[in-house]
């Protein structure tokens, strides 16, 4: 029975002088012996499986970047997790004397020698009179080339004999005698770009820019794209596409795909259909009148900052709002003045600033500013109220002129036939209504918070143009 062979692997870097051994199993026990052999050596090619994809079997950097546009190899798992460092931006090992830290434990250990004393480094300078000391043999050479005047680094242009004995004398040189005036040392090599750093970091930065494919959109619709998501040169233009094609969107059904400018915005929208839901299943037998009522509070969920001002129980849904109150009705703050026509009020709101200024001062015959309603006064006076405006009388004389001059409109309840309401409640009070107004909105809220009527929009809009035709 002839024997069989075993063929025996020797270790990844064994010298081609050594002969390869050759084990022989025979089938009796007595003998056994190694005998040297000449087969050729035994290399596996099977492909083998590496980050999810097949590589053949003896390559030796077998271990791929899986990052877009990268396509470094390493021959080691623990190199490759060292380069994706440089992806991810993770800077694990951090130096405890002075918080810096790096993506490799080497860097580290570098770095942590220049808290040493240079009596601590270990290559000394033996040129005479030198006692400069170094860490490693290389920086040792390079120093010792500048005592033999060495110069390797030669200027490249046509006609300039230059030499240097530091790379960065060499790019220094490129800067002030072969470059426009302002170049600095680092320069970009993109075809086109001429831009330049001070330090090779901030290059390394911009040249990330010149990627195309630098980052992509990750939204369901450009996902879904049959020839893929697509791919911006910076964040900026990342971000300016998310806001044109994908605008945060709320969800629910009663605002039908309402867009948004910005996911803060939206958070805030939210809110409201959170606290208007946890307002239904606390008073499910309130009327639809009742809720419109409270529509623009929502009661007082989310309002959880309160004013500490004595004799003050106002509250807000944000701080923001707190210290706006704060400014304006108890410290008396007024950042918004009306510089037209030499005019100098003041104001608290920019709203109220508007106001006045499309009621003053946008038509050629400007009214005297001092006939302001309620707010105007209240804001630029500092609270000071007479006895015509805390009785309306000074409310009835303004909404009296206004009328005359075919300014305003007078509130038409209780006559709503030409609404189409469904209920008109009963009139208290007198017969009419004192209320004027300028804006068809205006007479929609006013009806509603004041007499308990919701009107369709299209038909007060209509009837606020009709009457205003009529009065012209």
């Amino acid at each position: 029975m002839e024997p069989s062979q075993v063929t025996v692997l020797g270790k990844r870097k064994l010298s081609s002088k050594t002969e390869n051994l050759v084990l022989r199993v025979s089938a009796s026990t007595d003998e056994s012996d190694f005998e040297p052999s000449t087969t050729t050596k035994f290399t596996d090619t099977r492909p083998i499986l590496v980050n999810g994809s097949l590589v053949p079997g003896d390559t030796k950097k077998r271990y791929k970047c899986t990052y877009g546009g990268c396509d470094k190899a390493y021959s080691k798992p623990s190199r490759l997790s060292e380069h994706e460092r440089s992806h991810t931006n993770e800077r694990p090992f951090t130096c405890d004397t002075c918080g810096k830290s790096y993506l490799r434990e080497s860097h580290l250990h570098a770095h942590s020698r220049s808290h040493l004393p240079e009596s601590a480094r270990t290559f000394q300078c033996d040129r005479p009179g030198c006692e400069k000391r170094f860490w490693t043999i290389q920086h040792l050479r390079v120093h010792q080339s500048s005592h033999d005047g060495l110069k390797p680094y030669q200027c490249k242009e046509t006609g300039c004999n230059e030499a240097f004995a530091k790379h960065h004398q060499l790019r220094a040189h490129m800067c002030q005698v072969h470059s426009p005036p302002g170049t600095k040392p680092y320069q970009c090599t993109h075809n086109g770009c001429d831009k330049s750093f001070n330090t090779n970091q901030h290059l390394m930065s911009h040249l990330k820019t010149h990627d195309d494919k630098r980052y992509t959109c990750v939204h369901a619709a450009c996902l879904n794209k049959p020839d893929g998501a697509p791919f911006f040169p910076t964040w900026s233009a990342l971000q300016s596409h998310i806001r044109t094609l994908h605008p945060p969107t709320c969800q629910h059904p009663s605002c039908a795909g309402r867009v948004f400018s910005n996911h803060g915005n939206l958070r805030a929208h939210l809110k409201l259909h959170e606290n208007r839901q946890i307002t239904q299943d606390l008073h499910p037998d309130n009327d639809d009148r009742e809720t419109l009522r409270k529509k623009r509070r929502l009661d007082d969920f989310g309002r959880d900052f309160l004013c500490e001002f004595p004799d003050c129980s106002k509250d807000f849904k944000s701080k923001k709002a707190l210290n706006t109150h704060i400014n304006i009705t108890h410290h008396g703050r007024r950042d918004f003045v009306c510089d037209l026509s030499g005019c100098g009020k003041t104001f608290g709101y920019k709203h109220l600033l508007q106001r006045h200024t499309a009621r003053f001062h946008s038509s050629s015959d400007p009214i005297d500013a001092s006939d302001s309603s309620n707010d105007e006064t209240t804001e630029s006076e500092g609270f000071a109220f007479d006895i015509d405006s805390i009785t309306g009388k000074k409310y009835s004389q303004a909404a009296e002129n206004k009328l005359k001059e075919a300014r305003a409109l007078a509130c038409p309840f209780p006559n709503l036939q030409t609404f189409s309401v469904d209920f008109i409640p009963p009139v208290s009070g007198p017969s009419t209504c004192q209320y004027v107004f300028t804006r068809a909105y205006d007479l929609r809220r006013h009806l509603s918070t004041a007499h308990q009527v919701v009107a369709d929009r299209d038909i007060v809009d209509r009837w606020v143009k009709e009457n205003r035709l009529e009065s012209c």
